[in-house]
């Protein structure tokens, strides 16, 4: 069974600290359960382990997932801490198959802090 994954692209350009990153990561989840919820595959991967894979991309990386992948999601920083407001931090793809999401993300690599 191909196994379904949601994939969060971080904006490695900005040099978040793994604090920023985490915080910016729960934004993208929070907005993508709330925007999903009612989508079949949202339940399926919602039921099953809900697997997520953090990688990490340039900001370009990011738009090109964004213009291609429906019902992905860009969060932007407010300014208030680290980073200038209007940063874009990470984007959020649905759950979808792991062979289908290859396509968008499969010369990313992992994010290791």
């Amino acid at each position: 069974m191909d196994e379904l994954v949601q994939y969060y692209v971080v904006n490695k350009e900005l040099n978040m600290s793994k604090g920023k990153m985490s915080a910016q990561v729960a934004h993208g989840a929070t907005i993508s359960a709330v925007m999903l919820s009612e989508q079949e595959t949202f339940q399926k991967w919602y039921e099953r382990d809900q697997k997520k894979i953090i990688l990490q991309g340039k900001e370009k990386d990011l738009h090109k997932i964004l213009s291609n992948v429906t019902y992905s999601f860009m969060v932007t920083d407010n300014g208030l801490t680290e980073i200038p407001k209007g940063s874009k931090t990470v984007v959020v793809l649905p759950p979808m198959k792991k062979s289908e999401a290859q396509k968008y993300v499969k010369r990313l690599q992992l994010f290791k802090g």
